[in-house]
Formats: structure tokens, sequence, C-alpha cells
């Protein structure tokens, strides 16, 4: 292929360079371009640079072109940096002044078209190809281009101005790298440890960072702490401290300055800066929170509270200001004398009031996640602090309310309750809370009642009902699950919303999941007239609910038979199973046949249910394999996979009654499998239109392949498959004719005939094969390495490509003979 491809270079070079052309589309340059930098990287550049003549005379003529195209100039500064990013190919070159011609702008027949943002892109991304050893740095501090770089760094194109920051910090890199590569010991050294090239170009750069920090432009500052933040992230030793000390000082004017628009990116800087342990970044981080008397001081603090290195006495004050806000509308006196002007007004206005709660409440949900040690911190009053708010929200307004503004803001305000919701179920997890489960599960009973409920906040809601059933002792709520929760579970799943009657099946199942092995909980479902309605939602109007429901009547025959004292569990598992079947065969929608397949396999990897699906598993197998739907097909592949690896393990079922030998147990099993019309299955999904589908089923025979092989004493008379009529067999008898042609052809020119031989007669007359011979027909292998390719492998194949941009300029001349 690539023989090919270079072969049909110099053509695709003429059409590139040639004005009178319209280039080919950016996406198509960029694909040429991954095709030379493959090559150049699978021969260290000598594959180009043998083809050094064509390439030498397209850079040249583009930029001395007076009409050249910026998407081919920007294609042409990034090849160019890719072949000079060998020292052979550098000297190559740059030994005729083409690598300046192409990277000196002045020396372009064009100007003008540095104005265009891809040329300027394309040109810092040829730097950065270029950038592999000292002479292309050595060449870059020559011509002055790091002044260039300094400059684009406040580009006004956004891309450009970050690949230039990208382009310094590689530098910098560099510099330290090619430092210690002669020898020089960095460890714990400062600036002194550079050599002397190395101190010109690492301080021209930092300066430029000293004098951005310290500018009065906007951008200007933005784009320096952007730089700062990436040297305190990806640069190493001296770079990183030399170039921290050297921005102190504007750094922290930046700080005491206090500009709302700079303060995340500060704190990014000030995150980098506290990972590598760097001087005074404490006291930095401090000066940010202030006195708490600033607008900007509560979105300070919740972004310190997640900062991984941070000291504790820091991350408490941090807390405490963002404690402030919940603990104003949550009515806590001690919160009266701490209250500012700022957070007063900030409270009183609606948006600032929703957003300073919603901060409030996220970083104590990420605290919690983190395992944060809640020290001088009361969890029982933050959780007393959350639910209060939610009553709140839900219109229960306290008598000793701080802010009566404050409470007309939160009012069904679906925000502040999805995020107080998810804070309640974070705090689930502390023990501290336990005495307080009743006014919890009231707020949330409430919630759940309530029909003025948002379709979402109620799904919230089922979350935070989930992790507090689940952390608290179960004996103490199976009253509280029977007759409240139970009760309301059953109205949602009547609810005219399709939102809300999904939502409440995903609880039920993974409620239902969580405590399948509580046979207080089993007994309670099962006797609630709940797994009716279960069933009855089965027929839903939307596909989308049917298919939870079909996860949530799979997790309620789960938990029955984990109770085998419950007689009801064969009932249950025979009304599901004809429903679920008639889904299967019937249903309109892929989401509830896809939930039936699912449901199958996870019955299947449980112990307990094995026997009492053997009936029903050949027809999911021919009604999920025979499937429109490739989701369908693929899941019902990984129920064969499942049903393969229970039989091969000897599970009870599959083996009873075998011989003592391994082989006898195997050949058995095959048995099995071909009654199960396994294989019929595999070999259609094996031919099948869709390429995962195809996949899957290839790697199952793969595998099948390999233990047939590793049996000795397999008696394949046993292992016989029926092909008349399968769809699957022509594809198979026109491979297996391919490979026997030949044998055919010698058999009848010999005039050999009436012979019994299978290969003699050919193979339409044959109305069974057996399994061994059928894997060994097949190129299995080769399938497997063809379906690793992209299905577009060939569309979008260098070759494919140079052809589409050739055949392009043709048409387009020939259009131009049609117009005269």
């Amino acid at each position: 292929m690539d023989s090919e491809c270079l072969s049909l270079l110099p053509a695709v070079c003429l059409v590139l360079v040639d004005p009178k052309q319209s280039p080919p589309d950016d996406t198509s340059l960029e694909k040429l371009l991954d095709w030379f930098k493959a090559l150049h990287s699978q021969s260290n550049g000598q594959v180009l640079l043998q083809h050094q003549p064509c390439l030498l005379e397209f850079i040249s003529s583009v930029c001395t072109s007076k009409s050249t195209d910026p998407a081919i100039l920007s294609f042409t500064l990034k090849l160019t940096g890719l072949l000079a990013a060998t020292t052979q190919g550098f000297h190559w070159l740059d030994e005729g002044g083409l690598l300046a011609c192409v990277l000196e702008r002045e020396a372009w027949g064009v100007c003008d078209l540095w104005e265009d943002a891809s040329v300027r892109s394309g040109w810092l991304q040829g730097l950065l190809n270029m950038l592999k050893h000292q002479q292309a740095l050595d060449f870059m501090c020559g011509n002055g281009l790091i002044k260039v770089i300094l400059q684009l760094q406040n580009d006004r194109s956004l891309f450009v101005a970050c690949l230039a920051n990208q382009l310094l910090v590689h530098i910098l890199n560099f510099l330290t790298s090619s430092n210690m590569a002669n020898g020089s010991d960095v460890v714990g050294s400062r600036e002194s440890s550079l050599r002397p090239d190395c101190v010109l170009v690492s301080s021209e750069i930092m300066n430029a960072v000293v004098e951005a920090l310290s500018s009065e432009d906007h951008p200007q500052v933005l784009q320096g702490l952007r730089l700062l933040s990436l040297v305190l992230s990806q640069c190493g030793e001296p770079i990183r401290s030399t170039l921290w000390k050297d921005v102190l000082v504007p750094l922290e004017v930046l700080v005491n300055r206090g500009s709302e628009s700079l303060i995340q990116t500060l704190i990014t800087v000030l995150e980098a800066a506290a990972r590598q342990s760097e001087h005074k970044v404490e006291e930095l981080l401090e000066a940010m929170l202030g006195d708490g008397n600033r607008k900007e001081c509560f979105q300070c603090a919740a972004l310190i509270v997640k900062l991984e290195k941070c000291p504790e006495v820091l991350k408490r004050k941090a807390m405490d200001i963002i404690m402030l806000p919940l603990q104003c509308v949550s009515t806590q006196p001690q919160a009266e004398k701490e209250i500012n002007v700022v957070l007063k007004e900030q409270l009183s206005q609606k948006a600032s009031c929703i957003s300073l709660l919603m901060q409030s409440l996220s970083s104590l949900a990420q605290l919690t996640h983190t395992k944060y040690l809640f020290e001088d911190v009361s969890i029982h009053s933050i959780t007393s602090s959350v639910v209060l708010l939610l009553r709140m929200c839900s219109g229960h307004c306290p008598s000793s309310l701080l802010h009566i503004n404050t409470f007309t803001h939160l009012i069904g305000c679906c925000k502040v309750q999805r995020c107080g919701l998810d804070t309640l179920s974070a705090l689930s997890v502390h023990e501290e809370n336990l005495d307080l489960r009743k006014d919890i599960f009231g707020v949330l009973l409430d919630y759940l009642q309530s029909p003025d409920s948002h379709a979402t906040v109620l799904k919230k809601t089922f979350q935070a009902v989930k992790s507090w059933i689940v952390c608290s002792p179960l004996p103490d709520l199976l009253q509280f699950i029977s007759h409240d929760l139970f009760p309301v579970l059953e109205k949602r799943m009547c609810d005219l919303r399709w939102e809300v009657r999904d939502s409440t099946l995903e609880f039920i199942t993974q409620l239902t999941a969580a405590l399948n092995d509580n046979s207080g909980f089993t007994e309670a479902l099962l006797t609630s007239g709940m797994v009716s309605i279960l069933l009855s939602s089965l027929a839903d109007a939307e596909g989308y609910v049917r298919a939870s429901a079909v996860a949530a009547v799979g997790e309620a025959v789960t938990a029955s038979f984990h109770q085998t004292v419950l007689v009801s569990n064969s009932k249950l598992l025979e009304e599901a199973l004809v429903q679920m079947m008639a889904i299967l065969s019937q249903d309109t929608e892929g989401f509830p046949r896809r939930a039936v397949v699912q449901t199958f396999t996870s019955w299947l990897k449980g112990s307990h249910l094995v026997t009492a699906l053997e009936s029903s598993l050949s027809s999911v197998l021919s009604l999920g394999g025979n499937d429109f739907d490739w989701e369908v097909k693929m899941h019902t592949l990984e129920l064969e996979e499942v049903l393969m690896e229970k039989t091969l393990t000897c599970c009870p079922y599959a083996v009873q009654n075998f011989g003592s030998s391994e082989e006898t147990r195997f050949t058995q099993a095959l048995i099995k499998f071909i009654d199960f019309g396994l294989f019929d299955l595999l070999f259609n999904s094996l031919f099948d239109c869709d390429r995962p589908v195809c996949e899957k089923a290839c790697a199952l025979l793969v595998k099948l392949r390999t233990l047939t092989a590793e049996t000795a004493d397999l008696d394949p008379s046993v292992l016989v498959l029926n092909v008349c009529g399968n769809r699957w067999w022509d594809e198979v008898q026109r491979r297996y004719l391919n490979k026997q042609q030949a044998k055919v052809s010698v058999c009848v020119t010999n005039g050999v005939t009436g012979s019994d031989d299978r290969t003699d007669c050919g193979l339409h007359c044959i109305n069974d094969i057996s399994l061994p011979e059928v894997l060994l027909i097949l190129d299995l292998d080769d399938m497997q390495r063809m379906l690793t390719l992209s299905s577009d492998h060939v569309v979008n194949s260098p070759r494919s490509l140079m052809d589409d941009i050739l055949s392009a300029a043709q048409q387009s001349e020939e259009n131009i003979v049609d117009c005269y």
C-alpha cells in the first residue's frame, strides 16, 4: 500500500501546488499528513527522504508562489516541521536555505497569508513537529522565532494562543532534558544549573510571563496565567522553581486585586503550585479567601476545598465560608452573627442566592465523597440544614427565617432541590445521622408524594431514598418500606409522565438488587402487590418504561429464588417468562427486546435459575439471533457466551450422566450446544451485516475451535450440524468450494464418478456436516483480522485519499474544457 501511494506522490504534489485547483478539504489534508507521520515514524524519516526531490520541489513552490492557498501553506508548514524532525532531514532542508524560506514568513511569496489563523497555527505546529533535536532549537533561537511565538501567545485566535503556550512549554522541557543529557545535575538546583545558551532562551520566556502578569491588559494577563499553570504542571526543575520565584510579586498583586474574571485561572495556577509544594502558595490561597467579605470569596472557597494538597487550616477556613449560606437560609442562630453585608446582598437576589446555595451543597457532597474528615464541623448540623433547606424548597417556611426574600427564591426551585438531594445522598454514609432518619425519610416521602415534584427531582429523590435505606439497619425500615414507600411507588408507576414511571421502575430495580439477600425485604416485595404492578408495566405504552419493567421483574425473580423458602418463585418466573417471550417476539421497539435478553443473561449468571431456564433458552437464542436490531443480537451473543462458560465448566444440568473423562463431558457439552441451536446462531452471526456482531461471533468460534483442537478423542460423527435450509450454509459452501475447486476438477478430469467423497460430487447434495469440519473450512483467523479493521478502512486509506485528490483535479480540468 505504501509503495503504491509513494508512486502517486509526485502527481499529488503537482495538484496541491497548482493554484488553479481547488485545495482538498482540511480533513483530507490532515489524513494525508497522518500518512506522512506514519511513514516517518516507521522508518525514522528514511522513506520520505528517499523521495526528497518531489517534496523539495513541492515545499519550495508553495512558499514562493504568489497565489498559495492558506490551507496548502498550513499543510506545508506542518510537513516541513515533520521532515526536519530528524537531524538528516533538518540538514537536507537547511543546506539549501529552504527551512528559512518556509519558517520565516518574510520570505513567503504572499506575506498577507499570515493574517489567516490556520497559517499561524500551521507554523506553530510545524515548529512543534521539528523540535526533536538541538539543531532545531538553535535554528529557532538564531532566527528570532522565540519572539514570534511569544507574540502569538496573545493571538486573537484562542486556538493559536493555546498552541503557542504548548510550544513554549515544549521548549522549556526540551531545555531541561538537553541540559540533563549534557551531564548537569539539576536536582534541587536553580537557573544557574542551566547551560548559558539554555539560560538565554528560558530567561526570554520567563521574562515574558512576568511581563504578561504585570500587564493591565486582561487578555494578556489571562494568557500569562495559563502559560504559568502549564509550566507548573508539566515542566521540571530548575525551570519550574525559577519561574515561580520570578512571578510571585505580580501574582500577589493579582490575588489581592481580586478580579472575579481571573478567579478560576488563578485557582488553577495555585492548585498546580500546591501540588509541587511551592513557596508561599498557602499565603496566596489564604489571601484569595480574604475576610470572606468579597463576592468572589465564595467561589474561591468552593474551589479551595476541592484541592488535593491544601493545608487543613486553610481548608477549614474555606469550609466555614462555604457553610455560611446554608446556615443562613436554614435559620441557624449562630450564623446570624457571622453574616456579612455582601452575603446578605447576594442572598436577597434570586440568581446569586441559588448559585451560592448550589456551590455550598455541591462542595459538601464532593467532600463527603472524598471521605473528608469534618473536624470542628457537626455532620448532624449539616444534615439538619440540608433537610430544612429541602423543606423550604417545597414550601414549608420556618418561623425563625432570617431572610424572607430567600424563602421566596427557593420555593419550587428544581436546581436547589436536585443539588440538596445529591448532598443528602452523600451524607448517608455518616453514622452520626442515624437519629435523623425519621426527619430525612419524612422529607423524602413528602417529595415522592407531592404532585408538584418535577420528574428530575423525583429521580434524585429515589437515589437519596436508596442511599439511606442501604446505609441504615434494614429491620428498622421494613415498616417504612411496606406501609409508606411501596404505596407511593404504586402510585408513581401510574404517573402520567413516562419519565416518572421509568425512574420509579429503575429505583425498584436498584433497591431490589441491593437488598436481594434480605429475606424480610423480599417477602415484603412479593406480598405487597408490587409484583403484579411490575408485571402490568411490561405492557406500558412507552418502550423505555417497558424496558425498565423487564429489568425490575428480572430482579424480583432473582430475589425470589435467592429466598428458596418462598413458594411463589416458580409461579412468578412462569408469568415473567410468558410476558418476556411475548416482548422478545412481538415488541416493535428495540429497548424492551434488549432488556429481555440482558435479563436472561443476568439470570443465567446466577446459580439458582439455570435449570428453570433450560426450556426457554433455545427460543431466546433463536429470536434474539434473528432480531433486526444489532444490539439485541449482540446481547444474544453475550447470553450465548455465558451459556458456553456455564456448560463448559461442568454446570450440573449440562454434564449429568456424562462419562468420567473430560473428552466425554466436552463432547456432551457440544451436543447440548447443538440442541440449543447455539451453532446456528454463531454461524448466522458470523456473516451478519453488522460488524460488531460478526466480531463477537468470530471470537467465540475461535475459542471453540481452540477447544476442539485440544481435545484428542473428539468424535466428529456425533457432532453433526444439519445444514439443510440454513442461510449461513451458502456462505460456508462458497468458501468450501473455492478451496476444493482444484481437487474437484482433477477428479472429474480423471473420470472419477460415483464416489462417496463429498468433494467429488460437490456440496449441493450435503444435508449435514460435522462441526470440526466447518471450523477447519472457515478461515477464522483471516476473518478476525479483517473485522478488526474499521468499516471504512478502504475509503479512508492513503491510496483512496490520493486517488480522490487526483480524480478531483481531473474532473476540474474536464469542466474547464466543457466551458469552452
